[in-house]
């Protein structure tokens, strides 16, 4: 199911299957409507061609040549939008781009109709001296579609490209993304994770890439049926090298080729990381848009505001949810796979860490961030304030080193002694 789910997801965030489905509409569309001759009588209907053959043949032309012209623009005004977006925003986010769904409608109409007005021309000229008035009548209504498409597509591609439209589109995916992967209600973990025995037999990648799944029921039956227990070192995500361990099996007499062969068909590699299994993937996406908002050739705090603004929505829906199990049981409740903890504290990590270090020497963000670390901890239990105090703690250790400004220190010296607190409201 990882590797149908990678490969569905490639599919859809591509710019060419969902045109490539409506040309295959266009040419059936274009085979039934040749072949439907009405007959006009003396008051044909406005919305019919009712012109001559060769008359339809020079008008078709016409449409062609000008779909083909606004088609041409269009692509041309995605490539540019693509590589504005990829300059300001980060080339990871070239992805959420092609899997817009109103850019890949908008790309096919135009070349579904250059496909459909291709085909519709090739009959009226094997029509003798009857011209395919529906086909035509279609094709003009087409026209005059993707006229009203192409305005409404460069209006979808302009807000497309102003950094709080994309921040808030990738983090509503980031919500949907929490719902799916996080469990709603507590899980049985069982007892806290027994010592892994020092005798433990590695096991290798068989191949170097990104671990973009793992079939985690199908190492626990493996696990099962070599009387195994198997500690898992890796998590969607990773970037794994040929013949690294990714993984160590005990006792070692259960160790044989055949449980290494189910071990390793059970993860999903590949040359770049994906949102299958992986929660910090769009995390890093919008961690991407704040840290070259802060770079000296953008210098732009306001858009790195709104990433931990986001940031932080996402976080307060993360520490209402129960963390994912790490330790794995069989049916009949035997301990079989013990997987690294993705916990709160490692989700804080990938949304700030990397935001804290890039941020110093600019007090509005550093403001902002312990400001809403501050928010976060009024709704945390014990256990996650520590980890948002820590965080505040290190940004203003950051701040006492670059700023002068003994106010703004004090402001967030001020800040982060309420966390540290715990008087919070």
């Amino acid at each position: 199911m990882n590797r149908l789910l990678a490969f569905w997801r490639s599919i859809v965030s591509s710019l060419w299957a969902l045109p490539m489905l409506m040309v295959v509409v266009a040419i059936v569309a274009a085979l039934l409507a040749v072949r439907v001759d009405w007959e006009l009588g003396d008051t044909p209907p406005w919305y019919l061609y009712s012109g001559s053959a060769e008359s339809a043949s020079h008008f078709l032309s016409n449409l062609v040549a000008a779909i083909i012209t606004m088609a041409t623009l269009a692509i041309s005004i995605t490539m540019v939008v693509l590589t504005l977006a990829a300059q300001q925003l980060g080339p990871r986010l070239i992805r959420s781009f092609m899997g817009d769904r109103r850019t890949q409608v908008s790309l096919g109409l135009m070349v579904a109709t250059v496909v459909y007005l291709i085909l519709t021309l090739r009959a009226s000229y094997l029509s003798g001296d009857q011209a395919p008035n529906l086909a035509v009548a279609i094709g003009t209504a087409l026209i005059l579609i993707n006229v009203v498409a192409l305005l409404i597509f460069v209006h979808h591609l302009a807000r497309s490209i102003i950094a709080d439209n994309v921040v808030a589109q990738v983090g509503t995916i980031l919500d949907a993304e929490i719902d799916r992967l996080l469990p709603k209600k507590d899980e049985e973990n069982g007892p806290e994770d027994p010592e892994f025995p020092d005798e433990a037999t590695n096991i290798a990648l068989p191949r170097s890439g990104y671990i973009q799944g793992i079939d985690h029921h199908g190492l626990v039956r493996a696990a099962k049926e070599a009387n195994a227990l198997i500690r898992l070192d890796i998590v969607p995500g990773d970037h794994g090298i040929e013949g690294a361990a990714f993984a160590r099996v005990t006792p070692r007499d259960a160790v044989d080729d055949k449980l290494i062969e189910r071990m390793q068909s059970a993860l999903v590699q590949g040359t770049g990381q994906n949102s299958v299994q992986d929660l910090s993937f769009y995390i890093h996406q919008l961690v991407e848009i704040a840290l070259r908002a802060l770079s000296p050739s953008i210098a732009d705090p306001f858009t790195a505001i709104a990433v931990l603004n986001r940031l932080s929505t996402s976080l307060e829906k993360i520490l209402r949810r129960p963390e994912p199990r790490n330790r794995w049981y069989d049916d009949e409740d035997e301990l079989r796979m013990i997987t690294p903890k993705y916990d709160f504290a490692s989700m804080v990590d990938a949304a700030f860490l990397k935001i804290r270090h890039h941020s110093k020497g600019t007090p509005s963000v550093q403001l902002r961030l312990i400001e809403n670390l501050k928010q976060l901890a009024e709704d945390s239990a014990p256990e996650q304030r520590v980890v948002l105090l820590h965080h505040a703690e290190a940004v203003l250790d950051d701040m006492k080193e670059s700023l002068d400004e003994e106010e703004i220190v004090e402001r967030a010296k001020k800040t982060v002694r309420t966390i540290r607190s715990g008087r919070l409201p």
